[in-house]
């Protein structure tokens, strides 16, 4: 506010400069449009000669983002995963790895069962929610461990980003 004043040609030049940045580029993030804002205030506050508002600006909001990062405040929820284990033909895995996902996620489904290596091994499609996001190398090492150490595959945030 203080570096657009009254100066109607500065408030249609943030307008238009925000209508290009949104027309060029889909910002999916809220969090993205936050920086977006915080540069072009800085960049203003610099071509408007206000140079010390700028800095403290600069130092003041960098602080709060550097805060927001360190204490993981406003983080979105991990997303769902999908987990593909692949098992030897004719392993009873209706109950396999239950333990394994009563322990480490919230919320499991299997999505489906494909026969893999010219039928000597069935592959499992999971999606699941991790309860935490540091213990996912403990849980894949107790899958590997229950599927006989066959190939374990997790793809993380599948439906949060483009596959």
């Amino acid at each position: 506010m203080m570096v657009i004043g009254s100066n109607i040609a500065r408030a249609f030049s943030l307008v238009g400069a925000l209508s290009i940045i949104r027309f060029r580029n889909a910002v999916r993030e809220t969090r993205d449009v936050g920086f977006i804002f915080f540069t072009m205030a800085i960049g203003m506050a610099v071509g408007t000669q206000f140079y010390l508002l700028a800095a403290i600006g600069a130092v003041v909001i960098s602080l709060v983002i550097l805060l927001m990062t360190r204490f993981d405040w406003y983080a979105r929820p991990m997303s769902n995963q999908i987990l593909r284990i692949q098992v030897p033909e004719g392993t009873p895995f209706d109950r396999l790895f239950d333990k394994a996902f009563v322990r480490y996620t919230s919320s499991s489904e299997l999505i489906a069962a494909d026969s893999v290596n010219a039928g000597t091994l069935t592959e499992l499609t999971y999606s699941i929610g991790m309860k935490k996001s540091d213990q996912v190398e403990a849980f894949l090492g107790e899958i590997k461990h229950l599927n006989g150490n066959h190939k374990v595959t997790l793809i993380a945030g599948y439906n949060g980003t483009d596959l």
